[in-house]
């Protein structure tokens, strides 16, 4: 889901998500490991990832990073709520780590014991191109319709753009450790040319103990 929720990964814990997403004009790859150090550092989890950017048409493909921290000032529990804040910078290969940063305030709800968590998130983004600000936002459900089979539904924007909308599933392939992700969205009001794509797997684990 594009959109964040109100949790990290316990201290000792990783994470690795890799996806692919293709779009009419590029095709991009992602790895981005996210662990929690534990120590004076287990109330943040700390990630660094690249992607590699290949669009269509005489353009060669590129690289992209990007950098995240994230914390929570009240963690997501069965039934209830969290709250928390992600800072993130993502730059472009030839630009320098000078690249598009983010400060971001993610919510979670929980219901049904943990059946439905409804997210929504609210940010400021800083684009390096342009220098110019937005405020970003986010809303969306993850609803677990069979014990191995989540449905998802979102749509994410900012104030000057129009939205976007994705619908996905996850089907976790082993409990707590191996999930594969799908997911189809577009620009609400746009053409065929604003469709995209995603596939990916996310591992996690308890590797830094």
């Amino acid at each position: 889901m594009v959109v964040d929720d109100a949790s990290i990964e316990s201290p000792g814990n990783c994470q690795l998500e890799s996806w692919t997403q293709r779009t009419a004009a590029q095709v991009e790859y992602w790895a981005v490991p996210a662990c929690n150090f534990g120590g004076a550092w287990q109330s943040w989890e700390l990630s660094a990832g690249l992607g590699r950017v290949k669009p269509d048409g005489p353009d060669g493909a590129y690289r992209s990073g990007v950098l995240q921290a994230k914390t929570v000032f009240r963690p997501l529990q069965t039934n209830g709520w969290g709250i928390g804040l992600t800072v993130a910078n993502q730059f472009r290969q030839g630009a320098g780590v000078a690249g598009d940063l983010s400060v971001l305030v993610p919510a979670s709800l929980s219901r049904f014991d943990d059946r439905l968590l409804i997210h929504a998130n609210l940010g400021w983004l800083r684009a390096h191109a342009d220098h110019r600000s937005d405020l970003f936002w986010a809303g969306g459900a993850a609803w677990a319709a069979r014990p191995r089979l989540t449905l998802t539904l979102e749509a994410y924007g900012t104030a000057r753009g129009r939205a976007l909308a994705q619908a996905g599933m996850r089907v976790t392939l082993v409990p707590d450790r191996l999930a594969l992700d799908a997911g189809i969205g577009r620009r609400i009001g746009g053409g065929e040319s604003e469709r995209y794509a995603t596939v990916g797997l996310t591992f996690a684990g308890p590797v830094l103990r």
